[in-house]
């Protein structure tokens, strides 16, 4: 009998580690803090991290001219497969903004 896992089984192990990182994302908690609570290994932890980043790509700024009248009725930001943020009034675009430069901020462990 093998003692390799089964696909399912592989499977399964991908989506609760993904399942974890996206916890891991929205938690704001520091890759430490989170691994405590988790009771994971930090290195393995870091691991799929590291992998993870590989194959989403980060939010980032890019430059966007919009023409001053007509004002657009909403901006959409795409966050991967993490978020959608709407962003309809100028003080939610300064959220919006906050937000993704704390994003871009955030290192691997």
């Amino acid at each position: 009998m093998s003692t390799r896992p089964t696909l399912g089984r592989r499977q399964a192990a991908t989506a609760r580690r993904e399942q974890l990182l996206i916890e891991f994302e929205r938690s704001g908690l520091s890759a430490a803090e989170f691994v405590r609570q988790q009771g994971l290994t930090y290195t393995t932890f870091c691991g799929w991290r590291k992998r993870w980043e590989r194959t989403k790509s980060l939010p980032s700024f890019v430059q966007v001219e919009v023409a001053s009248e007509p004002a657009p009725e909403e901006l959409v930001i795409e966050l991967g497969a993490l978020a959608r943020v709407r962003v309809q009034t100028e003080n939610q675009m300064d959220l919006a903004a906050r937000l993704l430069e704390r994003l871009n901020r955030r290192g691997a462990c």
